[in-house]
């Protein structure tokens, strides 16, 4: 807390010699937390004991244009949060971020917290994600330096913030990227990357002592230095573009499915394939992953959260989709073996027609002899045949545009969801079958009002499912919304967990908007289930209660 005092009082100088300008935000959110044990929001400290939480963000922000100045910081607070593990409440408060950044001609150079990613992410990234509790800053400094506009150069070094301390492995990168146009009509983007992870002795010693426990036939020796290599390229030739990237890690402790632990080298090959012209886009995806897991310590980490002390970032191929029902079902990125292919098509043959289709097909590459089911979760190195198909999807939508005031939305979504990968229970596989409508009507510049209705079938989850939504909305202060999502049908027989009876998971929202500061109330019951967040995901538990927030900037 100090280092922010240090960093305001700055500013504060700085901004009273009229040389600059600060700027800000605030952002609010509380839980009250109301028990449902029909939907297992109960038996919990937060239901049963403390009943309200709170998450705050303070950011202040001081910019000198004329000496290419900049100076941040960001305060936390965190009050019986759930953000981070949502069944076990959490309080702490304190300096969240602070950082001071100088530019000296083409020389960048930065001082403190700061996040950045090398390519896609895939050896290394750094980013906050608030609604997954996500914040895996570096404490350290950064030089980029710009020549001729056609190659960036970028060095780093530090430790990754935990929450309110700092893990003390130390990771360092390098980053270099170019811009070269070949005669105005082929455009090449290369880049190459290195990160070099080295872990202090005394998260060595705690993984000596993991191995120690392992069959004399399994053990080996950790080394303290990791590195990962990285080489991308974008080739851009009129309306074509091809995205590449192939990373490899060297040979390190790794955790296995069932919390084995291993010593394996890790690599990962992603690549892209886009096609516009008017009227018409595509894009195809590629992914193989292979045993790339980076962190700050192959140690368990699992009880400060699920994203603590996480390095690097695989994207997604499967569609995010921000629809209620269709989103249940994701298929985040498998670290240890994880075979992918998406496609993507758009097509509009006039202003008041559109088509979308979407298609992910993700699996296991290996090959062997079938295990039993119950290995996957002890801890085999190899899944069952029937396990190796992870997630399918087929996603189809056609908007109708009748008037400039109306729009007509139809779509039906097909997922095949291995459950038992992605969540450790229930049957191996689930299929799940969702047809969905959408209207907008556009009163006039001010008033519009927007409906939602979907339907899911899938057997062996919650059995079926119908949400309903209609939101109302006045430009630009008002918007109130109230949606239904109703577990009709249960199939008690299969329904995880057993014998749940039919539910409703009602939905009450309100906001309120006044210059650049915005209030809302939400009264939500949610269903258990997977959140997804910029192609990352999570389970959490039942949800029943009140949230209100406050986001407002300066």
């Amino acid at each position: 807390m100090k280092y922010s005092l240090f960093v305001i009082l700055t500013w504060f100088c700085l901004s009273a010699s009229g040389q600059g300008y600060f700027s800000g935000s605030f952002q609010s959110n509380t839980n009250f937390f109301i028990r449902d044990s029909a939907i297992g929001a109960a038996d919990q400290p937060h239901y049963d004991n403390y009943k309200i939480g709170t998450d705050a963000w303070l950011n202040l922000n001081y910019i000198n244009e004329k000496f290419g100045l900049e100076i941040g910081t960001r305060i936390d607070m965190y009050y019986n949060t759930i953000l981070f593990t949502p069944r076990t409440p959490t309080t702490a408060a304190g300096l969240g971020l602070f950082y001071v950044k100088k530019k000296v001609k083409d020389l960048n150079i930065t001082a403190g917290y700061f996040y950045d990613q090398i390519g896609t992410g895939i050896i290394y990234r750094s980013w906050e994600e608030r609604p997954l509790g996500i914040d895996n800053a570096l404490l350290g400094a950064r030089l980029e330096y710009d020549i001729d506009q056609k190659v960036k150069l970028k060095v780093f070094s530090g430790v990754q913030k935990n929450r309110f301390s700092l893990y003390k492995p130390i990771i360092s990168g390098f980053n270099a990227e170019g811009n070269f146009s070949i005669k105005g009509k082929v455009l090449l983007q290369p880049g190459v990357g290195l990160l070099n992870r080295s872990m202090d002795k005394e998260s060595v010693d705690v993984l000596v002592s993991r191995i120690e426990t392992l069959d004399s036939t399994l053990r080996f020796v950790p080394k303290f230095n990791t590195y990962a290599f990285t080489v991308y390229n974008t080739l851009t030739v009129g309306n074509v573009s091809w995205y590449v990237e192939g990373a490899y890690k060297t040979r390190e402790a790794i955790v296995g499915y069932g919390g084995k632990l291993l010593n394996k080298p890790g690599s990962v090959i992603y690549s892209t394939l886009s096609y516009s012209t008017k009227g018409f886009g595509g894009t195809l995806s590629f992914k193989r992953t292979e045993n790339f897991s980076l962190r700050v310590s192959p140690n368990d980490l699992s009880s400060q959260g699920v994203f603590q002390g996480l390095l690097n970032f695989l994207p997604p191929t499967a569609r995010q989709n921000s629809l209620r029902l269709p989103s249940r079902y994701f298929a985040p990125s498998q670290e240890q073996h994880e075979l992918a292919f998406g496609a993507e098509f758009t097509y509009s043959p006039n202003n008041k027609l559109s088509f979308s289709a979407n298609g992910s097909y993700i699996r296991d590459f290996l090959k062997g002899a079938p295990v039993a089911p119950e290995k996957v979760i002890s801890g085999t190195d190899t899944l069952v045949n029937d396990a190796r198909n992870f997630f399918g999807e087929a996603f189809i939508s056609a908007t109708y545009r009748p008037m400039k005031t109306l729009e007509i939305e139809v779509g039906f979504q097909y997922a095949r969801y291995n459950r038992l990968l992605y969540l450790n229970e229930g049957a191996i596989d689930i299929n799940s079958y969702t047809p969905f409508a959408e209207l907008s009507y556009r009163f006039n510049k001010k008033m519009s009002i927007r409906t939602e209705v979907q339907y899911q079938h899938v057997k062996k989850d919650f059995g079926q499912w119908i949400y309903a939504l209609v939101e109302f909305n006045v430009a630009p202060r008002w918007s109130v919304a109230v949606s239904d999502m109703w577990n009709f049908k249960a199939n008690p027989e299969n329904v995880v967990p057993q014998g749940r009876k039919p539910q409703h998971y009602y939905s009450a929202f309100l906001s309120f908007t006044h210059h650049s500061h915005r209030f809302s109330v939400n009264y939500v019951k949610q269903v258990q289930g997977i959140v997804c967040t910029g192609g990352v995901c999570r389970f959490e538990p039942a949800f029943s209660g009140v949230k209100f927030s406050i986001n407002s900037t300066f």
